[in-house]
């Protein structure tokens, strides 16, 4: 669908309130804080997005055990599709696109372009992937996690590779723990204990990749 997406500024310099707007969709005449005038200040500027190709040899998939929330699981579908995650694991509370339309609203379509599928039990999906050798890595503040920035990429070398994130209270299932090649955290400043898991997804996976340098130089 077109757009005619403009920024556009209050006139009244007591507010000023300046914000984009499609134009093909609202007139906007008005400020929707005072009701003065607005102004075209300047358009949208061309959006540029590079393209990049996973390397032959790294088989992504991800494994989203009992996540309650359909806007996360949307996300991490989002981010899944753009990393080049193969296949994503619904697993046991996971809501999944047929089950849920606030996860396809959050998606915004990518849930059409990364394979799934629903599970009812993610530790017989782990312990399936790690017979069919895939490196399994849990995302999970335990004593012997390792720093995700910290991992080295001899210690993880690139491959088939199942990243897993837990339930948003109870984190990961001990029993995928007990099958996990690797656990990682996430390194956080702050006084709380775990960041949204749909952010910690996609900081994961793309630490991952970073560190296995697997983005084309421009």
């Amino acid at each position: 669908m077109a757009t005619d997406l403009f920024f556009l500024e209050c006139v009244n310099p007591s507010c000023g309130f300046r914000f984009p707007l499609d134009l093909s969709v609202f007139e906007g005449n008005f400020c929707p804080r005072c009701s003065s005038s607005l102004r075209k200040v300047a358009p949208q500027i061309g959006q540029w997005q590079p393209k990049w190709n996973p390397p032959i040899g790294i088989r992504l998939f991800g494994v989203l055990d009992n996540i309650r929330s359909a806007h996360n699981v949307g996300s991490i579908f989002r981010t899944s599709e753009a990393a080049g995650i193969s296949h994503l694991f619904l697993c046991g509370l996971t809501p999944s696109p047929v089950s849920n339309s606030a996860l396809a609203k959050a998606a915004l379509g990518a849930e059409d372009r990364v394979v799934w599928s629903a599970n009812a039990n993610a530790v017989h999906v782990v312990g399936q992937l790690k017979s069919e050798g895939f490196q399994i890595i849990a995302l999970e503040c335990t004593p012997q996690a390792q720093n995700l920035f910290s991992a080295h990429e001899a210690a993880m070398p690139p491959g088939k590779v199942a990243l897993v994130v837990g339930n948003e209270p109870a984190g990961v299932d001990p029993g995928i723990l007990a099958l996990a090649d690797r656990t990682l955290y996430i390194p956080m400043a702050g006084q709380k204990t775990s960041i949204n898991v749909s952010v910690a997804f996609g900081v994961a996976m793309y630490g991952l990749l970073s560190a296995w340098s697997v983005f084309n130089a421009d």
